[in-house]
């Protein structure tokens, strides 16, 4: 009995990895809008915490609304 236990035990545990692995971070940014310079310094939450990938998800949602991408200061999450 205590054998099923522990295999579900350890099942449950691979099966919810993957959960915590995909969790939803925080990109802190600069941006920019041209004519007139307009600054911006944000912070959006993004699907990924992989550098090239936030920076993507955060570069897209920004151009929608006219601002530049400068840089992905920090990733938190």
């Amino acid at each position: 009995m205590t054998r099923i236990l522990h295999i579900l035990g350890l099942c449950a545990v691979f099966l919810a990895a993957p959960v915590v692995a995909q969790a939803a971070c925080t990109a802190e940014y600069k941006a920019k809008q041209d004519n007139p310079l307009r600054l911006q310094h944000g912070e959006m939450q993004v699907s990924s915490c992989d550098p090239s990938a936030a920076a993507a998800e955060v570069q897209a949602r920004l151009a929608q609304q006219g601002w530049i991408l400068l840089k992905i200061v920090s990733l938190k999450g």
